[in-house]
Protein backbone atom coordinates (compact mmCIF):
# COMPACT_ATOMS: atom_id res chain seq x y z
CA UNK A 1 0.00 0.00 0.00
CA UNK A 2 1.61 3.19 -0.91
CA UNK A 3 -1.08 6.26 -0.53
CA UNK A 4 -0.44 10.03 -1.74
CA UNK A 5 -3.35 12.26 -0.37
CA UNK A 6 -2.92 15.21 -2.50
CA UNK A 7 -5.18 13.23 -5.03
CA UNK A 8 -7.79 13.08 -2.54
CA UNK A 9 -9.39 10.55 -0.87
CA UNK A 10 -7.99 6.90 -0.62
CA UNK A 11 -10.34 3.76 -0.54
CA UNK A 12 -11.48 2.53 2.57
CA UNK A 13 -9.96 5.34 4.77
CA UNK A 14 -12.06 6.30 7.47
CA UNK A 15 -14.15 9.70 7.17
CA UNK A 16 -15.03 10.31 10.78
CA UNK A 17 -15.41 14.69 11.57
CA UNK A 18 -13.87 16.26 13.14
CA UNK A 19 -11.05 13.95 13.77
CA UNK A 20 -10.65 12.58 10.37
CA UNK A 21 -11.34 14.14 7.21
CA UNK A 22 -10.56 14.98 3.40
CA UNK A 23 -9.22 18.53 2.55
CA UNK A 24 -6.92 20.96 0.82
CA UNK A 25 -4.76 17.67 -0.66
CA UNK A 26 -4.44 16.15 2.63
CA UNK A 27 -5.98 14.29 5.12
CA UNK A 28 -6.42 15.68 8.13
CA UNK A 29 -6.68 14.65 11.83
CA UNK A 30 -7.46 16.75 15.06
CA UNK A 31 -7.73 15.73 18.62
CA UNK A 32 -10.99 17.37 20.16
CA UNK A 33 -10.89 16.42 23.63
CA UNK A 34 -8.17 17.67 26.16
CA UNK A 35 -5.94 14.55 26.95
CA UNK A 36 -7.47 12.12 24.51
CA UNK A 37 -5.95 11.07 21.00
CA UNK A 38 -6.74 9.96 17.80
CA UNK A 39 -6.00 6.84 16.09
CA UNK A 40 -7.29 5.73 12.99
CA UNK A 41 -6.87 2.26 11.55
CA UNK A 42 -4.89 1.52 8.42
CA UNK A 43 -6.92 -0.08 5.64
CA UNK A 44 -4.83 -3.42 5.14
CA UNK A 45 -5.89 -6.89 3.68
CA UNK A 46 -4.07 -8.54 6.42
CA UNK A 47 -2.49 -8.61 9.59
CA UNK A 48 0.90 -8.32 9.92
CA UNK A 49 3.73 -8.97 11.99
CA UNK A 50 7.03 -7.82 10.24
CA UNK A 51 6.54 -4.44 8.57
CA UNK A 52 8.12 -1.44 7.33
CA UNK A 53 5.74 1.38 7.72
CA UNK A 54 6.74 5.31 6.34
CA UNK A 55 4.52 8.65 6.38
CA UNK A 56 4.62 12.43 5.95
CA UNK A 57 3.13 14.73 9.02
CA UNK A 58 3.12 17.94 9.53
CA UNK A 59 1.02 20.44 11.84
CA UNK A 60 -1.15 22.39 10.83
CA UNK A 61 -2.86 23.79 13.99
CA UNK A 62 -3.49 23.84 17.62
CA UNK A 63 -1.01 25.34 20.55
CA UNK A 64 2.65 24.19 20.65
CA UNK A 65 3.18 20.55 21.58
CA UNK A 66 1.64 17.48 21.20
CA UNK A 67 2.88 14.92 18.23
CA UNK A 68 1.86 12.81 15.27
CA UNK A 69 2.91 9.42 14.46
CA UNK A 70 2.94 5.62 13.30
CA UNK A 71 0.69 2.87 14.86
CA UNK A 72 2.06 -0.90 14.16
CA UNK A 73 1.37 -4.51 15.65
CA UNK A 74 -2.56 -3.08 17.13
CA UNK A 75 -4.53 -5.86 18.55
CA UNK A 76 -7.32 -3.70 19.32
CA UNK A 77 -9.92 -3.38 20.73
CA UNK A 78 -11.37 -2.37 17.89
CA UNK A 79 -12.62 0.02 16.41
CA UNK A 80 -9.66 2.31 15.51
CA UNK A 81 -12.28 4.98 14.53
CA UNK A 82 -10.28 7.97 15.97
CA UNK A 83 -12.71 8.05 19.10
CA UNK A 84 -11.66 5.07 20.74
CA UNK A 85 -9.11 5.55 23.53
CA UNK A 86 -8.15 2.09 24.20
CA UNK A 87 -5.59 0.13 22.48
CA UNK A 88 -2.86 -2.60 22.66
CA UNK A 89 0.12 -1.26 20.05
CA UNK A 90 3.24 0.82 19.32
CA UNK A 91 3.21 4.30 18.37
CA UNK A 92 6.23 6.19 17.23
CA UNK A 93 5.65 9.67 17.47
CA UNK A 94 7.39 12.93 16.38
CA UNK A 95 6.17 16.74 17.51
CA UNK A 96 6.00 20.16 16.60
CA UNK A 97 8.84 21.06 19.38
CA UNK A 98 11.78 18.87 17.71
CA UNK A 99 10.93 15.81 19.92
CA UNK A 100 10.25 12.32 19.22
CA UNK A 101 9.20 9.01 21.46
CA UNK A 102 7.97 5.20 21.23
CA UNK A 103 5.27 3.77 23.52
CA UNK A 104 3.47 0.93 24.06
CA UNK A 105 0.25 1.59 24.66
CA UNK A 106 -1.85 -0.85 27.07
CA UNK A 107 -5.52 -0.47 26.94
CA UNK A 108 -5.51 2.61 28.75
CA UNK A 109 -2.32 3.22 29.62
CA UNK A 110 1.30 4.25 28.65
CA UNK A 111 4.61 2.12 29.00
CA UNK A 112 7.40 4.31 27.80
CA UNK A 113 9.82 2.53 25.41
CA UNK A 114 11.71 5.91 24.68
CA UNK A 115 10.03 8.85 26.39
CA UNK A 116 9.78 12.03 24.33
CA UNK A 117 13.55 12.90 23.35
CA UNK A 118 14.51 16.40 21.36
CA UNK A 119 16.33 15.76 17.89
CA UNK A 120 17.55 17.60 15.59
CA UNK A 121 16.08 15.20 12.60
CA UNK A 122 13.01 16.46 13.67
CA UNK A 123 11.52 19.46 12.00
CA UNK A 124 9.90 22.22 14.81
CA UNK A 125 6.22 23.81 14.10
CA UNK A 126 4.51 23.05 10.68
CA UNK A 127 7.36 21.35 8.48
CA UNK A 128 6.79 18.29 7.23
CA UNK A 129 8.89 15.07 8.87
CA UNK A 130 9.03 11.89 7.21
CA UNK A 131 8.62 8.79 9.87
CA UNK A 132 9.55 5.37 8.66
CA UNK A 133 8.80 3.07 11.42
CA UNK A 134 10.46 -1.11 11.10
CA UNK A 135 8.99 -3.77 13.23
CA UNK A 136 10.41 -7.41 12.46
CA UNK A 137 10.60 -10.10 14.92
CA UNK A 138 11.65 -8.38 18.68
CA UNK A 139 13.23 -5.19 16.73
CA UNK A 140 11.50 -1.86 16.69
CA UNK A 141 13.34 0.80 14.97
CA UNK A 142 12.12 4.82 14.57
CA UNK A 143 14.30 7.04 11.74
CA UNK A 144 12.60 10.53 11.14
CA UNK A 145 13.49 12.39 7.90
CA UNK A 146 16.28 9.96 7.01
CA UNK A 147 18.06 9.20 10.52
CA UNK A 148 17.59 6.95 12.72
CA UNK A 149 16.33 7.73 16.45
CA UNK A 150 15.43 4.69 17.99
CA UNK A 151 16.40 1.04 18.41
CA UNK A 152 14.52 -1.05 20.78
CA UNK A 153 13.65 -4.47 21.78
CA UNK A 154 10.45 -5.39 22.76
CA UNK A 155 9.02 -8.83 22.21
CA UNK A 156 4.69 -8.11 23.98
CA UNK A 157 3.03 -7.40 20.94
CA UNK A 158 4.31 -9.85 17.98
CA UNK A 159 1.35 -8.84 15.36
CA UNK A 160 -1.10 -6.47 14.71
CA UNK A 161 -2.78 -3.80 12.64
CA UNK A 162 -1.19 -0.45 11.46
CA UNK A 163 -2.50 2.85 11.78
CA UNK A 164 -2.29 6.95 12.44
CA UNK A 165 -1.48 8.39 15.82
CA UNK A 166 -2.52 12.24 17.20
CA UNK A 167 -1.93 13.47 20.17
CA UNK A 168 -1.65 16.73 22.03
CA UNK A 169 -4.96 19.07 23.30
CA UNK A 170 -6.68 20.31 19.87
CA UNK A 171 -3.38 18.93 17.72
CA UNK A 172 -4.27 19.73 13.83
CA UNK A 173 -2.31 17.45 11.58
CA UNK A 174 -1.87 17.03 7.69
CA UNK A 175 -0.92 13.51 6.56
CA UNK A 176 0.40 13.23 3.15
CA UNK A 177 1.49 10.57 2.76
CA UNK A 178 1.28 6.69 3.85
CA UNK A 179 2.97 3.37 2.98
CA UNK A 180 3.08 -0.16 4.69
CA UNK A 181 5.14 -2.51 3.18
CA UNK A 182 7.02 -5.84 3.72
CA UNK A 183 10.32 -6.33 4.63
CA UNK A 184 13.05 -7.12 2.60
Amino acid sequence: MDVRFAAGPANNWLENPPVASWSDGAYRLQTRQPAQFVAIAVPLVQITSDVVVSATFRKTGGPPGGGYGVIVRDQGPLPRDGLNQEANAYVFEAGDLGEFGVWRRVGDHWVDLVPWTRSSSVRPGGSPNDLLVRAIGDSLSFTINGARVASVQDDALPSGGVGAFVGGDYNEVALDHFAVQLPD
